[in-house]
Formats: structure tokens, sequence, C-alpha cells
């Protein structure tokens, strides 16, 4: 998911060496957050016990908003 957003919000694509962009890519989103962002302890402690896996307690939210 990371770089998949990543791809998104990028505009050009063209190699560092070329002076003028030439391929004329537009972002498709933008990125709200520039890291991802972990539950808070407070967060935690509100789900019921059972679902707090090992999974959840890893579990990253990524944010991007459409760019059009």
């Amino acid at each position: 998911m990371k770089r998949f957003l990543a791809d998104r919000a990028r505009g050009c694509v063209c190699p560092p060496e070329l002076p003028v962009c030439v391929c004329g890519r537009e972002p498709e989103a933008e990125l709200l957050t520039k890291r991802a962002i972990a539950p808070g302890p407070e967060e935690i402690e509100r789900k019921p016990a059972r679902l707090l896996g090992p999974s959840t307690r890893r579990a990253k939210i990524r944010e991007a908003e459409d760019a059009g």
C-alpha cells in the first residue's frame, strides 16, 4: 500500500537528467500524511479484548486524497 499511494502522488517520472518534463504525468492523489499512523494507547484501550490480536496492534493507516 505504501508504494501504491506514493506512486499515485508522484507527478513527473522522467529521468532526472532531462532538463524538461516530457512525460506530462500529473499526480493522481495527494498524500495527507507523510508517515503511517499507528493506533494510540487510548484507541487500543477502547477496543474489546477479543479484537486486540497481535496484528491489530501493528495495524497502521495511510491516507491519500484524490487530486482531481
